[in-house]
């Protein structure tokens, strides 16, 4: 996918691969390995996601991983709009 074709957040999820919404991976020890977290961010959905490797390399995006189930999860910081009307971030 070419990066000028990222223009929604709908759009950057599909880099990602497969996705599974798992909200309760916020319960489990993650570690964050690429992103920066705010003290004042929330996320509101946890997503694991089957290749976090475009996301990390050029984004900002929250993305942790679990050591000891092997997985990485997506951050979500966003609530209540559908992906499809929420601009893409920032792409390096």
């Amino acid at each position: 996918m070419a990066y000028e074709n990222i223009k929604t957040y709908a759009d950057l999820a599909r880099t990602a691969g497969d996705m599974v919404l798992a909200n309760e991976m916020a319960k489990r020890p993650l570690e964050l390995v690429s992103g920066d977290c705010a003290p004042w961010d929330e996320v509101f959905q946890w997503h694991i996601i089957s290749d976090p490797s475009f996301i990390m390399e050029h984004t900002d995006e929250l993305v942790f991983h679990d050591e000891e189930l092997d997985l990485y999860i997506l951050g979500v910081t966003h609530f209540g709009t559908s992906w499809d009307y929420v601009p893409a971030p920032d792409i390096r």
